[in-house]
Order: C-alpha cells, then sequence, then structure tokens
C-alpha cells in the first residue's frame, strides 16, 4: 500500500457529508462515493456528476448516502428515497433490516387487491431495490423494452430509473432519478 512506503503516506481525503435539503448532516448510513468539487456525492463508478456534470474526483471517500431517487404514486403523493419504504393498506415492520426502521407508506386498496405490507422499497448502498413482501395478489414490474415481469413472493428485484411496479387497485409507483 501507498501508505506503508515511507516518506510517501498520504492524508485520506476528508469526508465530505452531504447535506439534505435544510442544510444538516443527515444521520443516515454512509456510503463510498466520489465527490464533485461542488460536493455532489456520486456511485464510485461513475466519472462526470450526474447532478452537475462535472469532472468527479479521482479518490472514493465516505458521505453520507445522498437521496436515491424518488418515487412518483399514481396517487399523486412524491416520495424522496432517502430511507427505505414499506407500502401496503395497513403497513407494518416484523422485522428492521440494520437497525433502520423503514418509512410506512399507506394506500387505499378499496377492491383489497394491495396486501397489509405488500412492498418494500430497500435502500442498500447505492442500490434501490423492490421486494414483493409475500402479497397475496402479487407484484408487477415494468420495465421499458421488457414485458412486464410479476415478482414471485419475497423476490428483490434492483431496481432502475423509469422503472414502474403496480400494485392493484390502480395503485401504481414510478422510480425516478435513480443514480
Amino acid at each position: 500500500m501507498k501508505s506503508s512506503l515511507a516518506g510517501t503516506a498520504s492524508s485520506p481525503a476528508p469526508a465530505m457529508p452531504v447535506e439534505d435539503a435544510d442544510g444538516k448532516e443527515p444521520d443516515g448510513p454512509m456510503v463510498l462515493a466520489r465527490v464533485c468539487g461542488h460536493g455532489h456525492a456520486n456511485p464510485p463508478t461513475r466519472a462526470q456528476c450526474s447532478a452537475c456534470g462535472a469532472v468527479l474526483l479521482p479518490d472514493a471517500v465516505q458521505v453520507a448516502r445522498p437521496r436515491l431517487g424518488r418515487v412518483r404514486m399514481s396517487t399523486g403523493e412524491l416520495l424522496d428515497l432517502d430511507q427505505s419504504l414499506v407500502i401496503g393498506r395497513q403497513p407494518s415492520v416484523s422485522r428492521v433490516q440494520g437497525g433502520v426502521m423503514p418509512r410506512l407508506v399507506q394506500v387505499a386498496s378499496p377492491g383489497g387487491d394491495i396486501s397489509r405490507s405488500h412492498v418494500e422499497v430497500r435502500l442498500e448502498g447505492w442500490h434501490v431495490m423492490l421486494c414483493d413482501l409475500k402479497a397475496t395478489n402479487g407484484t408487477v414490474l415494468v420495465r421499458e423494452g421488457q414485458p412486464p415481469r410479476r415478482l414471485a413472493q419475497n423476490e428483490m428485484a434492483i431496481l432502475l430509473d423509469g422503472d414502474i411496479a403496480e400494485l392493484g387497485d390502480n395503485i401504481s409507483l414510478r422510480f425516478e432519478e435513480i443514480p
């Protein structure tokens, strides 16, 4: 390692916390990121900043994980992906992954097509994943250029920008701005 060579030790780049809209440091998980000169965090595989287009600094640093996109619900609600979500007609959590409580999002299901806890939108590192929580009527993932696919019970799929999850009772989730 470079730091073990005499006289060539370099200090690591400081972790640059990503601030939320209120200018406060989030308390959430840390991720490895490449940062631009404006402080925007990006996945370490990126060469250019997704926020401003600037060239990213070469070394990756640990930062507070930024928002990983948004969910636009067919009800009109827009949710930031800054924490995991459990969505259903009466969502609850029996186990908490990693000690962080997900946000519970209740949706109307007049026909009873949506299970109490239907799906989980899980954030792990830079990935946004959709997990069917053994929903009685299932979850359909719609991705551009592919036929709609029904998820198996407990199946997890990595989401891409523009993906749509159809839950039933005309409730769908569109995933936007996913890095």
